[in-house]
């Protein structure tokens, strides 16, 4: 099996395009081939641009575009990455070059997402064990199944989805938009596909490189996280609020394999300071500042 990834941009984000093409470059080792979708022509770092025939602005028609032209070359399986969400450090490459694919093509999985369930996340599944890297097969009618956090797809059967999609609701169009309709989409093109999504366990299979990617400390931190909620209730909405706001950087952390912020470094096309912050705490103010310089005027 031989994956790629599939960085999606636009012209707008094509700057952060380009750092989160760098980090995978330092902090995945041994990477896929990179390709990249959505620029009409830019000076790219790393990673092979396809063609652009849809509008850059139709997120599903850039994609499915992409996902068909990876589909001639070949290629069977994809990590499909959205270009605000870089690795927020040092990657597990072993899990992700190696045993992802392995794992993903022993359970027929259609998609796996590298969100770990046991990141502060909603789950609603089932956790395999051991054999299976404790990944979660999530319930048919779990709703975030198809969210668009970096992800391992299939690309027959995402190819056959996309097509559902813009079929049958055209007006589907941006990425929020495509994580909140692919589920009627699939539902009619074949209900079984509902039934093959999977999410990784983050805990236990990160490069473990840094001190708060610790199973141990991150438990202790929850814990001490939900104490100090709870004291804080004690004194009125308005201490709850000040606390929910310290903690929320470290609640939105994916710690995991492919180490990521909940929502990316951007959020509704501004920086998300949150992220900026939880790189600042963790001692990455550098790569912080390299984001702010990626979106300041020339």
């Amino acid at each position: 099996m031989s994956p790629a990834i599939l960085l999606s941009t636009c012209d707008a984000y094509a700057p952060v395009a380009r750092v989160t093409l760098r980090r995978l470059d330092i902090c995945w080792p041994g990477h896929p081939p990179v390709f990249v979708c959505g620029l009409p022509g830019a000076a790219l770092p790393a990673g092979e641009l396809l063609p652009l025939t849809a509008d850059s602005r139709d997120w599903v028609a850039v994609t499915l575009d992409a996902v068909r032209c990876l589909q001639e070359r070949r290629i069977e399986w994809l990590y499909l990455i959205l270009d605000d969400h870089p690795p927020l450090g040092p990657c597990n490459a072993e899990y992700l070059n190696r045993r992802v694919p392995e794992n993903a093509a022993a359970l027929d999985a259609v998609q796996v997402n590298l969100l770990g369930w046991d990141q502060y996340q909603p789950q609603d599944g089932v956790v395999l064990g051991r054999e299976r890297l404790f990944w979660q097969r999530n319930s048919p009618a779990f709703r975030w199944k198809f969210s668009l956090h970096p992800g391992f797809w299939r690309v027959l059967p995402l190819r056959a989805m996309l097509d559902s999609l813009r079929a049958s609701a055209p007006d589907v169009r941006s990425p929020r938009q495509f994580e909140g309709a692919l589920h009627d989409a699939c539902h009619r093109l074949d209900p079984r596909l509902l039934e093959r999504t999977y999410r990784v366990r983050g805990d236990g299979f990160t490069a473990r490189s840094r001190w708060f990617e610790s199973r141990r400390l991150r438990a202790l931190a929850r814990q001490l996280i939900r104490l100090a909620g709870r004291a804080a209730r004690l004194g009125g909405p308005r201490a709850a609020a000040v606390v929910d706001a310290a903690v929320l950087p470290y609640q939105r952390y994916g710690n995991g394999p492919y180490p990521m912020f909940w929502s990316g470094i951007l959020r509704q096309g501004q920086l998300h300071e949150e992220a900026l912050r939880f790189l600042a705490w963790t001692g990455q103010a550098a790569f912080a500042e390299e984001i702010r310089r990626s979106l300041r005027p020339a």
